[in-house]
């Protein structure tokens, strides 16, 4: 019988397709039931090491100025580690010289080419050595620099191929330095501070998930899989804060520190009408006394006996109660005043000099015993100490950051409560209030009477849109009646005009305020004598926009007195912000439109009658008649303004006075005449060059002003 060769081959080949088949098949059913079934727990948990879901943290907000400066703001920094042993040999050893020679070139010059390929070598080489997936690159490498460097040879295959690993990491960057650094807030001990940590949640965002894998290196690295959560980024967060007046602040109070060499200094410019806070500063002496830098806010969080500026508050508790008038009389005596064992006296010598003088003249000269006698005498029992409570004087103003002190007002509750605290209280002892409490309190009476609450943040607003607006917050909407004011302001004007900072007063603009000076350690017999320069005020008195206060604790050289050490921060600061800011000028058109008179008027001016007649009708003066001409010139007469033809080119030498420079140009050169000018404006003189024969040539020197 004759065999089908071709039924022979296929029984062949069925029978090795089932030798081969059916096992490898039997095996990989065995493997998964033994994977998915027999230890699945093992697996599960040798996965878990391998593969997490991990946390992914957001991107943090940045926060602005009141100027959409950026002040703080999270920059991306790469840390870049290599695997050798991903990229395919061909592949690796193909391009090791070109990637030795980038890498010595752009990434770290120190190695030359030489020693980066002999390393690249190396890190592949795992013969007699234990393989290595994990060497390190370069630390801190900005993301400009990082996509230079994913493309170069090897690296340009993708961390799956490549073998470069990218760990990213945000550092906080402020842009402007060292401005406001306390108030903007940074990370200290690992807690944030300032308007970063008063703000965390908003500027955080929402962390995310994402599927990792742990690398050979035991670095976690993102899979390929895309069902993760995306973290949101922080939202952004917009300050009162105004950089220009942050750095005048800042500036003056450096000058200062440098020149009288205090323990610490503070600043604090609020805008009057909100309470809104454009500058705080605060330099604080090294331990080694070497040089000053914002390490703590003591405007927030130092609280001392304030001295004279507290007289503000004593003055409107008189007031306010009718216990005195501006033209009340006291008997200073000669400046030096017994309190049971206890002795106060004027630091003005003007006070050795005078016995009865007005309430007046004692606020604007800074009595102590003045203020000692009229709280002592007119109140009983907590009468006064009840009264300054009333103007808030105990309550923490509750601005946004973290860190404010506790104001305290003594009373007849406390156990350090004595015969004499009512009259240290007056004059600003037997209490504690930090700068800006102090400044909360000027700044009610610079605002009619109505005491803001400080803050910091204006918005927080996510891709553009406004989250949260943060509205001026009012605390008391009348801390006094206007006629007590009224006076209070009087009183802080005549302290500039008259009082201890008359020295201070400027012919520019007035201002208002009161100067401070306290002793802090005077309970401690042997320790060197300690005290706190101050001046709070605000400006201009008249129309306040700004108010401000100045601390400067313990200065040990230069004076310390507050007119003397705080109240040339203040003039300074002040000077700044109104040769600066428009803001604080009144506007011109502002109230009826005054009548002009012939010395107020333009006069004599000159140039084409089109451009005059333009600029007269734009500023709403009245023309009676045109003359037919084409150049003209404004003669003022009593109240009106006539405009006359006018021809220099007639004349046999031009008298161009009066004209733009340009017009006077054409006009004489058109003659044939050679023109030097010299200033800006208009012209104001003219002056012929001598020819060779001495007479007038045809060179001319225009003067303009």
């Amino acid at each position: 019988m004759a065999v089908n060769f071709k039924d022979e081959v296929l029984v062949r080949i069925y029978a090795i397709t089932a030798l081969i088949v059916v096992p490898v098949a039997v095996v990989l059913v065995w493997r998964t039931i033994d994977i998915a079934v027999l230890r699945q727990a093992e697996y599960l948990e040798m996965g878990s090491e391998l593969f997490q879901e991990r946390t992914v943290t957001a991107e943090r907000g940045n926060i602005y100025s009141r100027n959409e400066n950026l002040l703080a703001t999270s920059v991306p920094y790469f840390s870049l580690h290599f695997d050798p042993f991903v990229a395919p040999p061909r592949e690796y050893y193909d391009n090791v010289d070109s990637l030795a020679y980038l890498l010595a070139t752009h990434v770290n010059p120190d190695m030359t080419t030489g020693a980066w390929r002999e390393k690249l070598i190396d890190m592949r080489d795992s013969v007699g050595q234990r393989a290595k997936h994990y060497y390190k690159i370069a630390e801190s490498v900005s993301y400009r620099k990082l996509q230079q460097i994913q493309r170069f040879p090897i690296f340009n295959l993708g961390r799956m191929q490549g073998g470069l690993i990218v760990e990213k990491r945000d550092e906080r960057k402020r842009p402007f330095g060292w401005l406001a650094r306390r108030t903007i807030g940074y990370s200290s001990d690992n807690k944030l501070v300032g308007i970063e940590g008063a703000f965390n949640e908003p500027l955080a965002g929402k962390s995310g998930k994402a599927e990792m894998f742990r690398s050979p290196g035991g670095i976690w690295l993102p899979t390929e899989n895309l069902s993760i959560v995306e973290p949101t980024s922080g939202a952004d967060v917009y300050t009162t804060i105004d950089v220009n007046i942050q750095d005048i602040a800042e500036n003056a109070l450096d000058r200062a520190v440098r020149k009288h060499l205090p323990n610490w200094g503070s600043v604090v410019v609020m805008d009057v009408e909100t309470g809104a806070i454009r500058a705080m500063a605060n330099l604080g002496k090294t331990r080694d006394g070497a040089r000053y830098y914002e390490m703590y806010n003591y405007a927030l969080a130092m609280a001392t006996e304030q001295g004279s500026t507290f007289k503000l508050a004593t003055m409107m508790a008189l007031l306010e109660d009718n216990k005195v008038t501006l033209d009340s009389e006291i008997d200073i005596e000669n400046g030096s005043k017994e309190f049971y064992d206890k002795t106060i006296t004027d630091s003005n010598p003007l006070s050795r000099k005078w016995n009865v003088i007005s309430v007046r003249q004692a606020f604007e000269q800074s009595s102590n015993v003045a203020m000692a006698k009229l709280a002592d005498s007119l109140y009983q029992d907590n009468e006064f100490s009840a009264r300054l409570q009333s103007f808030h004087l105990n309550e923490k103003t509750g601005v946004e950051i973290e860190g404010e002190a506790q104001p305290f007002i003594n009373d007849t509750s406390s156990t350090t409560w004595s015969g004499i605290s009512r009259a240290w209280l007056a004059f600003g002892y037997e209490s504690k209030l930090t700068p800006l409490q102090t400044l909360t309190f000027f700044n009610s009476v610079a605002n009619n009477g109505r005491m803001m609450k400080p803050y910091l943040v204006e918005e927080v607003r996510r891709d553009g849109e406004v989250v949260t607006d943060y509205k001026p917050t009012v605390i008391d909407e009348e801390i006094a009646s206007q006629q007590t004011i009224e006076q209070l302001r009087m009183l802080m004007e005549g302290v500039v005009e008259n009082g201890t900072a008359y020295k201070l007063k400027s012919d520019q603009y007035r201002f208002a305020g009161k100067t401070g000076t306290s002793q802090q350690n005077y309970g401690k017999r042997r320790r060197k004598k300690e005290y706190q320069a101050s001046f709070a005020g605000y400006f201009p008195a008249e129309n306040p926009k700004y108010s401000v206060i100045v601390v400067i604790y313990n200065p040990s050289r230069g004076g310390y007195y507050g007119g003397e050490v705080a109240g040339p921060v203040f003039r300074e600061i002040a000077d700044n912000i109104y040769n600066s800011m428009i803001e604080v000028h009144d506007a011109l058109n502002e109230g009826p439109r005054p009548v002009l008179y012939a010395g107020q008027l333009p006069n004599r001016d000159a140039g084409y009658l089109d451009e005059i007649t333009r600029v007269l009708d734009y500023v709403n003066v009245d023309l009676d008649s045109l003359p037919a001409t084409e150049l003209a010139v404004v003669d003022a007469g009593d109240e009106r303004v006539d405009i006359k033809p006018w021809d220099p080119a007639a004349q046999k030498f031009p008298n161009v006075r009066g004209m733009r420079l340009r017009d006077a140009v054409y006009v004489l050169e058109n003659e044939g005449y050679r023109v030097h000018p010299q200033g800006v404006g208009r012209v104001t003189d003219q002056k012929w060059h001598k020819d060779g024969r001495g007479q007038r040539g045809k060179d001319v020197t225009l003067i303009l002003n």
